[in-house]
């Protein structure tokens, strides 16, 4: 089963770091939600930390690259901005299994995993320990030991559910949108 979430290419977009907003928003359009949104407008409502802490709101600037700096958005916050919009939760712990089941709900699924799904690699930063090469995709569907991924920097395909878990099980975070 395949929901066909739209693809929002980030880096098309000039933003080498909004792919957990780039998610969320194809997920929440695929939902008639945020309808009247698109990228750009999206960020510009985008929740940002003062404190550049990740679990407080966006820790930066998606346009930007900066040294020391952890530009990303972690579920927590991702989730309160998702419930402006529409029904969202927080669903980190899940597993592959859990995924699933919520895709067969018809709900996709926005999960932090790793750039090119690569083993996960950590990195001290001033709001603690994080993976260095953070990436957010968003589920739109599986087929047996396949889920389909619309990925912000990659594009929409197939991938086999171990490589999916290489990533996705460093910290089993996910936000469904209901």
């Amino acid at each position: 089963m395949m929901l066909g979430a739209e693809n929002i290419n980030q880096l098309f977009c000039g933003m080498p770091n909004g792919c957990e907003p780039a998610a969320l928003l194809m997920g929440l359009h695929w939902k008639a939600e945020a309808a009247t949104l698109d990228y750009g407008a999206f960020l510009a409502e985008m929740p940002i930390a003062a404190d550049y802490n990740p679990y407080h709101g966006f820790g930066g600037d998606p346009a930007d690259d900066v040294a020391g700096r952890f530009e990303a958005i972690f579920p927590e916050p991702l989730t309160k901005w998702a419930n402006r919009y529409g029904r969202a939760r927080n669903v980190s712990g899940a597993d592959t299994a859990q995924l699933k089941d919520m895709l067969t709900e018809k709900n996709p699924i926005v999960t932090y995993v790793t750039v090119g799904f690569e083993t996960p690699v950590s990195d001290d930063y001033a709001f603690g320990r994080a993976l260095s090469n953070n990436h957010a995709v968003l589920l739109d569907g599986r087929c047996g030991e396949l889920l389909h991924v619309s990925d912000p920097i990659d594009g929409a395909y197939w991938l086999p559910v171990a490589r999916f878990e290489k990533a996705y099980n460093a910290r089993h975070w996910a936000v469904e949108l209901l």
